[in-house]
């Protein structure tokens, strides 16, 4: 009977995990193709805004993001 209980457990944290990751970011992608074309809205104060590999708009810490 545990080992019943366990392999349920496992199977509900793998389903959680499975619906979790597959919706990381799912409401800020946002399209672009250079950085004028990110709203400077989308982040917050100390964060900036910036066009990720010519396709979507992510917020970085201007603080300590380095390009190199």
């Amino acid at each position: 009977m545990a080992k019943v209980v366990k392999i349920i457990y496992v199977m509900i944290i793998f389903v959680f995990l499975f619906f979790v990751a597959t919706n990381v970011e799912a409401g800020k992608s946002i399209k672009c193709s250079k950085d004028l074309d990110c709203p400077k809205s989308m982040c917050k104060s100390p964060m900036r805004v910036k066009c990720w590999y010519s396709s979507f708009c992510r917020c970085y810490n201007a603080a300590t993001y380095n390009p190199w």
